[in-house]
Order: C-alpha cells, then sequence, then structure tokens
C-alpha cells in the first residue's frame, strides 16, 4: 500500500472519530460511546501479554480484511514505548562456519529503529513490530527475531535489506506520526473527549498518590473489604479511609467519582498492586539509569521474616556522572535453597533482570558466614569463577566489630557474669509491679547481633549505679512489704549482692570506657558515603587508641573513679577482729582484702585489652595487602598520592591501561590546587568532585578515583533494609506474597525516590506505564 494512502486513511479514521464526538449527546456519556466505537475495532499485537498496542495505534494499524498471524511469544525484555537498545561489552556468540560471531553495540548507530533482547539473543525492529500485523510483516525482525550474524551488515541482506523494505518504511511513517501526535497532544484517543481525560486522570491521579503516601510511609492498605459499598461494615483498611476522605474534602473529584462506571474506579487490590509493581519497575529503571555504565560494589545480606521464609537483600554502590556516591536497594530476593551456589544464581539473575550488567562489579561485599566468604566454596569464590576475573571480597567492617566485641565480652568469665547480672537486672525491671515503682534510666536489652546494645546496657549502669543499688535496697525494707511478693524480694536481694561486689561498678566502667572508642568507628562504617580506605584508617585510628589505654596510668585513674564514688556512696558496715583471735597476733589478712581486689581487676583490664587489640589486628589485616595500597595511593594526604605503580593493581581490576604521564602531571596539578586552597583536609571524594573537569582529560586518573571510591566498607544498607522489612511485614500483613513484599520494602525503603512519583515527569511516566495495557478508563 502506497503510504500516501495509508496516510489518507488515517486522516479518514480521524474524520470519522470526531463525527463520533459530534453526534453524541450527553457530555459525560461521550467517552463511553466513542470508547464503544475503537472496540469494534481493535486488533491486538502478537506479541506478550505484558505488550499490548494502545488505541492510537491500533486505529492506524488495524486491517480487518487481512489475516492474522498466529500468537507468538516474544522475548519480555523488548520496549512497549520505545525500542531497547542494550549495549553490552561483549555479547552471546554463535558459530557460523567454523567461526563465531555475536551481536554487535555499533549496530545500534543510524538504526533507531533497531532493538536487541538479551534472553533471545536477537535483533528486532520496534516500529515493525508495533505496527506490522499483516502478511507482509518480517517475520525475523517481529516474531522469532533476527539473529544471522554473518550476514547482519552485508548490503542486500540483514539490516539493510529490511530497512529499505516497504513494510518497514510503512511502519517508520506511522511510527513517527504517533510521536509527532503524542507530542503535540492530538493522539486519536485525545480527540475522544478532552474533557472526560482530565476527569479521568485528576481521578486516577488521586488513587496514585494515596498509594504514594502508604507505601513510601510503610502503612498497611487494605483490611477484609474492597469496594466502597461495603466500607460501613468496618475493616476497610487505609487505602479506601483514605479515598473516602479526599473524596469527601475534594467536591469536584467526587463528582467525578460519581460519573465514573463502577468497574472501573480501580480501588480493588488488583489494581493495587499492579499500581505498586509499575512503580517499583520504574524506580529501579531510575536506579539503573542512575548507575549507567558505572562500575558498582556488590553487597548482599539475608535474613528470615517472621514465616520462615528467606529475604535476600541486594544493594548496589556506585558514583553517578556527577560523581555522587549512592547506595541502592535494588530488590529483595528469595530462594529456597540456602547453598552458596543457588544464593549466587539468585543475586546474578536479580541483578541482570534490573538491566544491570554482571561485567561491571567491581568488588563484593557481605557478612562472615562461610556460606558467603568460604574460599573455595563461597558465595564469593563461586562469583569470580562465574565472572572468569578477579572481584576482591571485603568482610563487612561493622560485622568485624561486632565479633571483635562478642569475643572480648566472652573471654573472662567475670565479664560473663557482669553482662548476666545485667541482663538478669534489666528483666527484673520490667516486671509490672517494679516497673511501676523504678523511676530510674531504664537498661537496655542485650542483642547477640549487635554489641550496641552492651555499650548501651555499660553507660546506664555507669550513669545511674547509685540509683539503682537503692532501688533494690529499697524493697527489701519493711514498709514495702505489702508492695511486693516474697519472690521479688529475693529476686532483689540476690541481686543487690552481685551489684554490690567490688569488680561490679569496676568492669561496668572499663566496658564503657573500651566501647565507647569502638563507637564512633562503628556509626561512621554505617554511613553510605564511607568507602573501604577511609573504614580502613578509622579501624587503624581506633586501634591505636585502645593501645593507649594499655597502661598503668589508665588503670589507676579507672580504679580511683570506682573506690571514690564506691566510698561517697558506701554504706558497709565497719569491720570488726574475730573475738576468738583477739589474745592473738594476727600477721595475714583473715579475709577479702581491697588489695586483692585491685589486682585482680588489674589482670582483667589488661586481659581484656590485650583480647580487643588481638583480635582487631587478625581481623583487619587487609590494610597489607596490594589492593589497601593501591587505595592509599589515592588519599591526597598520602606520601605516595597517585603513584602509578601503586594503583595499577586497582586498575588491573576492570583491565584498565595505565597510562604513567597522566599520573605524572594530575599529581603535580591536584597538589599545587590543594595548597592554595583554604580547606585544611582533602578527601578522595573531593579531590574527584573540585576536579573533574579537568580530570577528563586524564581518563586513567579519573577513573582510578571513581573505583577507589566505589569499594565499601559495610553492608549495613542491607541490615537497614531489614528495619524496612519489619515494618512492612507486620503481624497482620502475613499473606502478602513474596513479590508484593518485596516491591512494598524498596519503595518505603528508597523513598527519596518513591516521593518523585508526586513530580510531573514521574507521574506522568506511571500513568503512561498504566496506560499501555487496554484500560476501561481512559487516561491518553
Amino acid at each position: 500500500m502506497d503510504i500516501r494512502k495509508y496516510m489518507q486513511r488515517i486522516s479518514d479514521h480521524k474524520k470519522d472519530t470526531e463525527s463520533v464526538i459530534e453526534s453524541t449527546v450527553d457530555e459525560d456519556d461521550s467517552h463511553q460511546n466513542a470508547a464503544a466505537f475503537f472496540d469494534e475495532h481493535q486488533h491486538s499485537e502478537p506479541a506478550a501479554p505484558s505488550t499490548s498496542v494502545d488505541l492510537d495505534s491500533q486505529a492506524q494499524a488495524a486491517v480487518p480484511s487481512q489475516p492474522q498471524p498466529p500468537l507468538l511469544l516474544l522475548p519480555n525484555d523488548l520496549g512497549t514505548e520505545s525500542p531497547v537498545q542494550v549495549c553490552l561489552q561483549s555479547y552471546p556468540g554463535r558459530m557460523f562456519n567454523s567461526r563465531k560471531r555475536s551481536f554487535c553495540s555499533g549496530w545500534f548507530k543510524g538504526r533507531e529503529w533497531l532493538e536487541y533482547s538479551r534472553s533471545a539473543d536477537s535483533a528486532f525492529c520496534f516500529p515493525c513490530r508495533k505496527f506490522s500485523l499483516g502478511p507482509n510483516a518480517d517475520k525475523a525482525f517481529t516474531l522469532s527475531g533476527y539473529s544471522n550474524w554473518r550476514h547482519a551488515m552485508d548490503s542486500s541482506k540483514g539490516f539493510s535489506r529490511h530497512a529499505h523494505s516497504k513494510e518497514h518504511l510503512k511502519c517508520m511513517a506511522l511510527w513517527k506520526e504517533k510521536e509527532t501526535r503524542s507530542t503535540a497532544g492530538t493522539e486519536v484517543s485525545t480527540l475522544v473527549n478532552s474533557r472526560q481525560l482530565d476527569r479521568n486522570r485528576k481521578y486516577f491521579s488521586a488513587i496514585v498518590d494515596i498509594i504514594e503516601f502508604l507505601v513510601s510511609n510503610a502503612l498497611p492498605f487494605r483490611g477484609s473489604l474492597d469496594a466502597f459499598d461495603t466500607m460501613g461494615e468496618g475493616g476497610s483498611g487505609l487505602f479506601l479511609s483514605m479515598m473516602d476522605y479526599t473524596l469527601r474534602k475534594d467536591t469536584e473529584l467526587a463528582e467525578v467519582y460519581r460519573t465514573i462506571p463502577a468497574n472501573a474506579r480501580y480501588t480493588s487490590h488488583d489494581i493495587q498492586n499492579e499500581i505498586i509493581g509499575l512503580m517499583s519497575e520504574l524506580l529501579t529503571e531510575e536506579i539503573v539509569k542512575d548507575v549507567g555504565n558505572s562500575w558498582y560494589t556488590l553487597k548482599a545480606d539475608g535474613t528470615q521474616d517472621a514465616k520462615g521464609h528467606e529475604n535476600i537483600s541486594i544493594v548496589i554502590r556506585y558514583l553517578n556522572e556527577k560523581n555522587e556516591v549512592h547506595e541502592r536497594l535494588l530488590c529483595v530476593a528469595t530462594t529456597e535453597n540456602f547453598d552458596a551456589l543457588s544464593l549466587t544464581n539468585v543475586v546474578l539473575t536479580e541483578i541482570t533482570r534490573a538491566g544491570l550488567s554482571t561485567e561491571k562489579i567491581l568488588s563484593q561485599c557481605y557478612d562472615g558466614a562461610n556460606v558467603m566468604s568460604g574460599k573455595k566454596g563461597g558465595m564469593q569464590k563461586i562469583l569470580q569463577d562465574k565472572l572468569n576475573r578477579e572481584v576482591p571480597y571485603i568482610h563487612c567492617f561493622n560485622h568485624q566489630l561486632h565479633l571483635v566485641v562478642v569475643r572480648a565480652m566472652s573471654v573472662e568469665n567475670a565479664l560473663e557474669h557482669f553482662f548476666n547480672v545485667c541482663d538478669n537486672l534489666y528483666k527484673f525491671v520490667k516486671k509490672p509491679t517494679v516497673a511501676a515503682q523504678y523511676n530510674g534510666e531504664m537498661l537496655k536489652r542485650l542483642l547477640d547481633q549487635r554489641w550496641t546494645g552492651h555499650l548501651a546496657t555499660a553507660s546506664v549502669i555507669v550513669r545511674s549505679y547509685d540509683n539503682i543499688v537503692n532501688f533494690l535496697s529499697d524493697i527489701g525494707l519493711r514498709h514495702a512489704n505489702r508492695a511486693y511478693s516474697t519472690d521479688i524480694k529475693l529476686e532483689a536481694a540476690g541481686l543487690m549482692k552481685s551489684v554490690s561486689e567490688a569488680d561490679f561498678k569496676f568492669i561496668a566502667l572499663m566496658v564503657h570506657k573500651i566501647l565507647l572508642l569502638l563507637d564512633p568507628a562503628n556509626k561512621i562504617l554505617q554511613a553510605k558515603e564511607t568507602d573501604l580506605y577511609t573504614g580502613l584508617k578509622l579501624v587503624h585510628s581506633v586501634c591505636e587508641c585502645i593501645k593507649n589505654l594499655r597502661c598503668d596510668s589508665e588503670f589507676e585513674a579507672l580504679w580511683a573513679q570506682c573506690n571514690d564514688e564506691q566510698q561517697a556512696n558506701s554504706s558497709k558496715r565497719a569491720r570488726y577482729l574475730t573475738k576468738g583471735l583477739e589474745q592473738f597476733v594476727v600477721e595475714s589478712s583473715c579475709g577479702q582484702s581491697d588489695e586483692a581486689d585491685e589486682t585482680e581487676c588489674k589482670r582483667l583490664f589488661f586481659s581484656t585489652l590485650d583480647t580487643v587489640i588481638g583480635e582487631m589486628s587478625a581481623r583487619f589485616s587487609e590494610r597489607n595487602s596490594q589492593l589497601v595500597e593501591a587505595l592509599c595511593a589515592l588519599d591526597p594526604g598520602s606520601n605516595d598520592f597517585l603513584d602509578s605503580s601503586m594503583v595499577k593493581p586497582l586498575l588491573d581490576l576492570t583491565k584498565t591501561e595505565i597510562v604513567d604521564a597522566e599520573f605524572t602531571v594530575a599529581r603535580q596539578f591536584i597538589r599545587t590546587e590543594t595548597a592554595l586552597s583554604n580547606r585544611e583536609k582533602w578527601t578522595t571524594l573531593d579531590v574527584l568532585q573540585t576536579f573533574s573537569g579537568a580530570l577528563a582529560a586524564m581518563p586513567t586518573v579519573y577513573i582510578a578515583l571513581r573505583h577507589g571510591i566505589t569499594f565499601g566498607a559495610s553492608t549495613a544498607t542491607c541490615e537497614n533494609s531489614f528495619s524496612t522489612l519489619t515494618n512492612v511485614f507486620t503481624q497482620h500483613r502475613r499473606s502478602m506474597s513474596h513479590q508484593r513484599k518485596a516491591q512494598l520494602i524498596q519503595l518505603a525503603f528508597e523513598r527519596d525516590l518513591t516521593v518523585k512519583f508526586k513530580e510531573k515527569e514521574w507521574h506522568e511516566r506511571l500513568l503512561r506505564r498504566f496506560s499501555a495495557k487496554s484500560r476501561r478508563l481512559q487516561l491518553f
């Protein structure tokens, strides 16, 4: 068919549409009549169920007299609104006459219509898929996919032959016409009734706003009911309640609601789940877009929810085009198998499904579990084997600090006894009859997963020791006989005896002092901006501070503080010589002495410090490796700053060829510029962000600096996502599927991106993605 005749058909079709609108009497029913008209002329595209032609393209491309091709399933990674042009460093190969050939990303240049499916390893034509429905359609580019890479660039075959075919030129014209009218707001569907479309969009936008508010705040959606008609029965949930509140406050929206058909009100849980899925899909696409072509660090950690299902948090750390550090929750996966191979396959599959290339993984950061860190069969080793290259593994620094504290606090029986007493004291004060009378600072619960509970407990003991002692002693007084039972009095007496021991207060002061030195490093390591080298410097500084504690003067200061406070509040009875020894000369002690207490506490003090120092030295030995030396050479304060020979191991990870001259010039330039500035301390990130323009002329230096900051030191972001899991997966929401749970966690955790659905651009993208399928309520 000649293109001019085909365009004339489009013009005639527009006139028919306008005549239908003019003949409509009732303004509120005009949309339904016009929609019914298009339903009679609608044809489905032979594609996957998730991809469909909108009314605009259907009205142009429908040819009822032509036979329909058989319905085939297309790959699900092809574009729905525009061609998907996937650029990879390497594509899967196919054998042609004993020679391996593959797709090339350079073929996209000059071919805006071309798209590539990673799952099918085939090329497709986007406009032909969307608009070519007749027998003249090129099945290789619309249904089965073109993969004959040997002849792809032949002038008489492959891409060139398809690009010059009559059917392709016709589809290109239709595609361009649709893009032009979509930009100008003159789509066929827009001609139906612009006022009704505005009303529909206003109503649907209200639904989207409510869903955005609920997901970004991790709030539940629904109760036991799904419709407004039964709201009076109770149990309608927050979604319907907020919808009802919105309609009562907005009279114009309420008027729109009354004109919408009952089967198109979009308040059912199915529509809610679909919108949540689209929001999560768009958010993931935004993360992938922000990553771009950057290398990234893979972080993963797992936990079980209340129903025993495994939840694997997959986080990526990267630098965007503006050299800003980001750590984003890519997804929350699940698996029924917990071996290293299964976990590796799940993580790599989810990364690929999101649209990221696994070839861009620069490093990996997990906890120290054998299934993750095993040198022969752990996930970190299997991932390197699958990628066939070195991907350095970093043991999470926060986990290592936790292991240091756990080891140090359990090596001595006296320390274990101290925390057991604290735990019993916490449980005792939590009893209802005791809690009603206790007015002091509440003790903290000890957690096996987090050592910060040990610091919090020791802090409360140090601050409230006198109040605790007085409270326990008051329980045993006569006037308290009626307030407490005998069991409580006996328990209070036992706790009083343990708390009054000479070493109890000293251990509290010692533990408090040691853990206070570890706390700043622990908090800084949890920050998303902290890179691996910064983490190593922090740990090294903490270790030096703890070594400085190991001296007699520090012990004597602690011992004096302990004795001063005990003597100021001492209620011990006076000591008397046993009457049986009155007629004798006593040459040795007759019982416990202060000197013996001091000797034991001193031994305990040095033993605990030695354990902490030894554990930190053993667990944080990475700072002696070549990789960390390379990261050190990227620090502006280092004597080896931008020494190309030291940075080389870092660039070798990405097979980047080093240029010595660039490092020489960059070192001199940066040192000169930083010396002239008023800033006292410069970090690698400061240098990268401040001199990014000049470093663009020295690409290898620029790449090395970005690589150094990309290395992460902690999986704290994964741990934080588990807190969101707890907020989302509450007791009354445990019937949801894993897919919905994972989407809600991502949307709540990445709240700074989720709230962007309020903005016009994001809102419009969501509405267009929702309208990609045939809908009862027309939005475009």
